[in-house]
């Protein structure tokens, strides 16, 4: 079972890796400050919001939701592994520690459109549990394309510093937040976005 998950990430992993056309994007960056417990919101433009949860155990969670439906993430379902997978997480857990998890910028993509969410998430159960479906390799292949095929965006979150308590639990938590997207999109009052280069796994088709 773990070979056949290895492999299914490696072929889904190349597929999603196909070359594509660099080209003109935009980006904004700000910082977010946060003492354990708190939370962060900010409005990105396009109806979309970017969240930093604080969790149970001393930590955060990092997503990207439509506001008008905060329970889609719109994170998860183009970035892999899509079982365990702890870019999301600035913290301890999926086997890291406090300092292995903000020892290194947590980069992941994000979807800007909700039909893209809609068609690549019911995609998402197929690989997920690949042995359920009568064709595997196609529940991979569809995942794969339209993930590929979806308007995204790029998300870089850098932990700057942080401070534990006596326990080594976290208590404070310092972020700069990089976020890299197409020209079309239209940022939130009071983002001012710069010319940048488009990350090369960033899909630039026209709509």
């Amino acid at each position: 079972m773990l070979r056949a998950t290895l492999i299914s990430a490696f072929v889904v992993a190349a597929l999603l890796s196909q070359a594509q056309v660099s080209s003109s994007c935009n980006s904004v960056s700000f910082k977010v400050t946060l003492q354990v417990g708190q939370d962060f919101e900010k409005e990105l433009g396009g109806g979309l919001l970017f969240r930093v949860k604080s969790q149970k155990q001393p930590g955060w969670f990092v997503d990207i939701v439509p506001a008008e439906a905060t329970s889609q993430d719109y994170i998860y379902p183009v970035n892999l592994p899509l079982r365990f997978n702890p870019n999301q997480t600035l913290g301890p857990g999926y086997g890291e520690s406090v300092r292995s998890s903000l020892a290194y910028p947590h980069e992941m993509q994000f979807l800007l459109y909700k039909p893209d969410y809609d068609r690549v998430f019911s995609l998402v159960g197929n690989v997920v549990w690949s042995y359920q479906t009568s064709d595997p390799d196609k529940a991979l292949s569809d995942y794969a394309s339209a993930a590929r095929k979806a308007k995204k965006g790029r998300l870089k979150v850098t932990v700057s510093s942080y401070k534990t308590n006596a326990t080594g639990a976290l208590a404070r938590i310092k972020l700069r937040v990089q976020i890299t997207t197409p020209l079309e999109f239209q940022y939130a009052p009071g983002l001012t976005p710069i010319s940048a280069t488009c990350p090369a796994d960033m899909d630039l088709s026209i709509r």
